[in-house]
């Protein structure tokens, strides 16, 4: 169990609170993402109220399966906005699934936006595993990539998959292979006052959220390599929310990288410009599958 944040702490408390205050109102894409190849997007129900749309690779079997996991606040979730990040790492040759997760707007609490993710996930590995037994997809990693609380979640997901076991998923189980954190509140210590909205009044004391809490969870899985991204000119996340989780995440025996792209905000980090060829380096990916 970790205590709350001392003096040094309350500069990063506030910076949080109103980062999440200002996170983006969230929902499911309604009108289907194009494909890589023009085609429009797959879209599937994978519980009631957790939507995914699937984005193909442009072409040949996936080098990559990226789960999207959008922010909103603990409030929302709507995967409008990652739409041409999606594309574009399906161009690079990802397999790209856009997710929604339950939020406090919808009466959710912890562990139910986790596990709603975690069943996006397992519903991702499943489609890979049919892909893999028809000749593609053989090997390809699966990738959790959050935004702001999205990579809180995807976060937990990727360090304790046990958190995020639900028994309504329909999908097996699965651990991520690899995470990658835009911009995340991860310290929800710090975020006290906003993370409420993740646990809700039911786990209204800091002290008991260890369980959806990445900074603690940071030994876990230390075989999971981490990629964490944080815009230089962020005013809504302080960019010491990403150093903290660098951290923890180091202690705990991870292999992490750490860009801060110059002049990109809260709003601008997970855009196709800014995130893709930070991303699309690390995984791997090849420009050569835009063809």
């Amino acid at each position: 169990m970790r205590s709350s944040v001392g003096a040094s702490g309350s500069a990063r408390t506030a910076g949080l609170t109103a980062a999440l205050l200002l996170a983006a109102a969230c929902g499911v894409p309604g009108s289907g993402l194009p494909g890589a190849d023009g085609t429009p997007a797959t879209t599937h129900e994978v519980l009631p109220g957790v939507g995914v749309e699937v984005v193909e690779p442009a072409t040949g079997p996936p080098a990559a399966v990226v789960v999207l996991v959008p922010g909103g606040g603990w409030t929302s979730a709507d995967p409008a906005g990652m739409v041409p990040l999606a594309e574009h790492l399906a161009t690079s040759g990802a397999l790209v699934v856009l997710g929604t997760y339950r939020t406090a707007g919808d009466g959710a609490f912890f562990p139910r936006p986790v596990q709603d993710v975690g069943c996006v996930a397992a519903f991702a590995a499943d489609l890979a595993a049919d892909l893999a037994t028809e000749g593609g997809a053989e090997g390809a990693e699966l990738v959790l990539l959050g935004h702001s609380a999205g990579a809180q979640l995807a976060a937990v997901v990727a360090l304790d998959p046990g958190v995020a076991a639900d028994p309504a998923c329909p999908y097996p189980p699965a651990a991520a292979d690899r995470l990658v954190g835009l911009a995340g509140p991860y310290d929800v210590v710090a975020a006290a006052d906003q993370a409420w909205y993740l646990f809700g009044p039911d786990t209204p004391d800091p002290d008991d959220w260890d369980a959806g809490d990445p900074v603690a969870l940071a030994g876990r899985r230390p075989e999971l390599p981490v990629l964490l991204v944080h815009g230089s000119a962020d005013t809504v996340v302080p960019l010491t929310a990403t150093y903290t989780f660098w951290q923890a995440l180091r202690a705990g025996g991870h292999t992490v990288d750490i860009a801060y792209p110059d002049g990109a905000d809260h709003h601008t980090v997970y855009s196709a410009d800014v995130a893709a060829p930070v991303v699309e380096e690390w995984l791997g990916l090849g420009v050569g599958a835009r063809g």
